[in-house]
This record gives C-alpha cells, sequence and structure tokens, in this order.
C-alpha cells in the first residue's frame, strides 16, 4: 500500500464453534448394515443389531439390554418412565434388565469408546453411540 491510498475497511474474522460429539463419533446406523427389525417387545433382549428398532412394553415389564463387552456408558431419558432394574443375575456383556415404570414415551442413550482410546497415542476409532427408543403401555 503506497502512502496515498485509503486504507480499506476488514471485517473481523469471526471463529466458528460446533458443539457436538468428537469428530470420531458416528451414530451407528453408519456402522452397522442395516437390517429391517421389529420393535422388541417385553422379556425381549435388545443388542447392536436391534436397538434401534425401539422396545414396546406394559406398566411392569422389562427387557435385557445386550450390547456387548464394551465399556458402555447408559443413560435414561425420563427415569420416571424406566428405569434400571435391580438384578443380580445379568449375563456376561449385558448392561442389566430395565424396567418398564409408568406409560410414555423415553429414550435411553448409550455410548462407547473403544479401549485403545486409552493408550498413548490414543487411537482413532469411532465412539459408538445410540438412541433406543421405548414406548411404555398402560
Amino acid at each position: 500500500m503506497n502512502v496515498f491510498e485509503t486504507p480499506q475497511p476488514t471485517t473481523p474474522q469471526v471463529a466458528t464453534v460446533v458443539v457436538g460429539p468428537a469428530s470420531t463419533s458416528l451414530p451407528l446406523t453408519q456402522i452397522k448394515t442395516k437390517t429391517p427389525a421389529p420393535g422388541i417387545a417385553a422379556g425381549g433382549i435388545i443388542n447392536m443389531q436391534n436397538a434401534e428398532s425401539g422396545v414396546t412394553l406394559h406398566v411392569g415389564e422389562r427387557f435385557l439390554l445386550n450390547l456387548g463387552d464394551r465399556d458402555w456408558k447408559v443413560r435414561i431419558g425420563d427415569e420416571t418412565i424406566m428405569r434400571l432394574g435391580e438384578s443380580t443375575a445379568v449375563p456376561q456383556g449385558s448392561q442389566g434388565y430395565f424396567e418398564a415404570l409408568k406409560a410414555g414415551t423415553t429414550k435411553i442413550y448409550a455410548t462407547s469408546d473403544p479401549a485403545c482410546r486409552q493408550a498413548t497415542p490414543p487411537c482413532m476409532l469411532p465412539t459408538l453411540f445410540l438412541e433406543i427408543p421405548v414406548t411404555v403401555l398402560p
């Protein structure tokens, strides 16, 4: 720029912030083979193959969540509708029996990081996450 040029106004640079799952996270639908499955009913087992088809129960009924031996963190959307049941006889690799408490809809959320994420350097395998729709009927 020479001395006689008028300085042009500049637009300040603004950073874009994205809040969300880690960049290596993928929804389970992008990882597993899609196979249509009917919804699970009382006494059934929710596993990796049928989790996203959901579960329909009546108040007082339960199902087993068995997603495998990975370290899963499980959260219930509305704990007034569904809860993790008290049971000592839970099969290995499962996350427990879930019981329907009252009529309504909620979701069970499950996330799992691969064990190699704790290594140095950590691996870049994806985090798995599930949303399991739950409908409880009276």
